[in-house]
């Protein structure tokens, strides 16, 4: 039987994964020093020099998990129809994939608490994220997503995220994905294999950023507590996975979906 999850931490964890992904990809893109890619210099002067293209990105990005969360996938591209039809613009739109006003409003803060971040120079711990995402209202109904479905929405997010901010290499570039996705695929073209036999077999500097990503988005998806990685072997990515994916299930739910949006992402 599939498990559930609070809509709100699942909407949380969903933007947070966006701004995490969308920077480092920017930053991957444009600074080659390692030392300098974290830096809080570098990360404020390359969100500010990106900020316009950022709410775009997010829109590109979000619309079809946020709206995955609230509608049936075959009533989700008449809704964007129907909305387009209105002129509605890109918030509005998103207001709609949100589904109603209380977890628009918690997006609108989740929004503006990752990027006033990065705005920053910094980045949310795990911990200060699951500390501080907006959680319902007493009153409120309780509602919940399908934990595989979160999970498959949470990988979309990272990897489309990550692609598109590798993207921003000038102003208004288009962006040619097959150049880089043989950076960024974690596990290989042809994946019909022992998962844990192959989680390392990527470009060293990009698989190890979406590694990093993919394992934050999962801590704060499926646990209420941060991971402390001090214990486990850097080298091992099945059990740092595993850690984070907590059975084996979650874990193959989530490789499956990184195959699928990997073949989706080299269609476009």
């Amino acid at each position: 039987m599939t498990e559930k999850i609070d809509k709100y931490k699942v909407q949380a964890a969903l933007v947070r994964s966006f701004f995490d992904a969308f920077s480092h990809g920017v930053i991957e893109s444009q600074v080659e020093d390692r030392k300098e890619k974290t830096t809080p210099q570098s990360v404020k002067k390359l969100m500010l020099e990106h900020y316009e293209h950022i709410a775009p990105a997010f829109f590109d990005t979000m619309f079809f998990p946020l709206a995955a969360m609230n509608y049936k996938y075959e009533d989700i591209a008449a809704l964007a129809r129907e909305a387009q039809q209105r002129g509605d613009d890109m918030m509005a739109l998103v207001r709609t994939a949100c589904g109603d006003e209380a977890y628009y409003n918690a997006m609108v803060e989740e929004y503006k608490r990752n990027f006033s971040m990065l705005l920053a120079g910094k980045y949310l711990s795990n911990a200060d994220h699951l500390e501080g995402y907006v959680r319902k209202a007493k009153e409120e109904t309780e509602a919940s997503v399908d934990s595989d479905r979160a999970i498959e929405l949470t990988v979309r997010v990272v990897m489309f995220a990550y692609v598109c901010g590798l993207s921003q290499t000038g102003e208004g570039a288009r962006f040619d994905r097959s150049a880089h996705l043989g950076q960024v695929h974690p596990l290989g073209e042809d994946a019909r294999f022992d998962r844990s036999a192959h989680l390392g077999q990527v470009h060293p500097l990009r698989g190890a950023t979406l590694f990093r990503l993919m394992l934050d988005a999962m801590n704060i998806l499926l646990l209420d507590k941060a991971v402390d990685f001090a214990d486990a072997e850097a080298a091992d990515l099945a059990s740092l996975f595993l850690k984070v994916c907590q059975t084996q299930h979650n874990f193959t739910v989530m490789t499956d979906e990184m195959d699928r949006t990997y073949s989706e992402l080299m269609k476009e």
